[in-house]
């Protein structure tokens, strides 16, 4: 791995909070692409003087062909770069293909229907969610009881559970997995994750769900030939099974509240050398926010779109939730005084 990293900003919303989760080496740099037409003289500008390095490119849903296509200019320069691999883009843009995969390697999902083409035989009387097929965001998402014939759409049935991400890194054949965020219970009300309630640990989170989580998210990074980051999103039912709901192939939005717990600066994650499955060490809780965006590492509390806050403690945790986003943003202990103390992992300290 090149000593001196270029970090190849495309996520809009990490203008604010990036540089806090990188572990800066000497000689590194940075750029904002953003989210459209790039500069690509400031591109170059980026690299001057650098015999090789390595362009680590933070890719958005929107970004994630441009991306590609910059990182094959910078491979013939003679840089080492981390983007997405066509596969996995491919996935992370058509959620049809991404359920045909699901399929294809024995990833359980729920049964879907696409066309004439699926898993899902009849309706019956169950619940059905219809899903944009190239949507992100749960733009689009609704419930109905017919399967939908519109070519940019594609319906599943409706389950109740709770949802679990789990993100991950992967480059080079080495896999870091960050320890699973608990998004809450799934309803027919269709209230997106981003708009609830997450947290990190998750509560009674057993140890045979959280092998199961991060060996299931490996095992479709490694499938999808995964180069940079990667959010597997989980739906486990009350009878304890598991479903994969979506991949997302690029930064995602629980990707803060993980890399909080965990500890880890997360963006520099390419400088480890094995796989690893990091623990939670720290108790994180995020929910929406409306309020004035603002950083404050020293305190472990970071806030845009929603506030992301971190303590070795679920009090502290809760008391800085309620500071900031109000009295009603979390009433009680969602980990409980019982087995919070079991809920923080450890490890060895691997250097960055």
């Amino acid at each position: 791995m090149s000593q001196v990293s270029v970090y190849l900003v495309g996520v809009q919303s990490l203008a604010s909070w990036f540089t806090h989760f990188v572990q800066w080496r000497p000689g590194d740099r940075h750029l904002h692409l953003g989210e459209g037409p790039v500069d690509t003289e400031a591109l170059q500008r980026s690299f001057q003087g650098l015999d090789v390095a390595t362009a680590v490119f933070l890719t958005s849903h929107d970004t994630l062909l441009r991306d590609r296509e910059l990182a094959a200019g910078l491979r013939l320069a003679g840089h080492r770069v981390i983007v997405q691999s066509a596969n996995a883009a491919s996935l992370g843009l058509d959620k049809v293909a991404m359920k045909r995969f699901f399929d294809r390697h024995g990833i359980p999902t729920a049964p879907w229907r696409y066309q004439d083409e699926g898993t899902l035989d009849g309706a019956g009387d169950d619940l059905l969610v219809v899903k944009g097929r190239n949507s992100t965001q749960s733009i689009g998402i609704r419930m109905a009881t017919e399967v939908t014939s519109s070519p940019q759409y594609f319906t599943e049935r409706y389950a109740d559970g709770v949802e679990y991400s789990v993100v991950a890194h992967r480059t080079a054949g080495r896999t870091i997995t960050l320890p699973p965020v608990w998004k809450g219970p799934t309803s027919p009300m269709l209230v997106p994750p981003w708009r609830r309630l997450r947290l990190c640990p998750a509560p009674g989170l057993t140890p045979a769900l959280d092998t199961w989580l991060r060996d299931t998210t490996e095992t479709i990074a490694r499938a999808a030939d995964v180069d940079g980051y990667l959010e597997v999103e989980f739906l486990v039912r009350a009878d304890g099974t598991g479903l994969v709901l979506e991949i997302n192939p690029r930064i995602c939005g629980t990707l803060r509240i993980a890399a909080l717990a965990a500890e880890v600066p997360v963006f520099s994650l390419h400088h480890l050398t094995s796989s690893a499955a990091l623990p939670a060490l720290r108790y994180a809780a995020e929910v929406p926010y409306t309020g004035a965006s603002f950083n404050d590492p020293a305190q472990q509390v970071y806030a845009t779109s929603r506030l992301t806050v971190a303590a070795p403690d679920p009090t502290t945790v809760i008391t800085a939730l309620r500071r900031h986003a109000g009295d009603r943003a979390l009433l009680y202990d969602p980990w409980t005084t019982g087995n919070a103390p079991t809920l923080l992992g450890a490890r060895e300290e691997t250097p960055l």
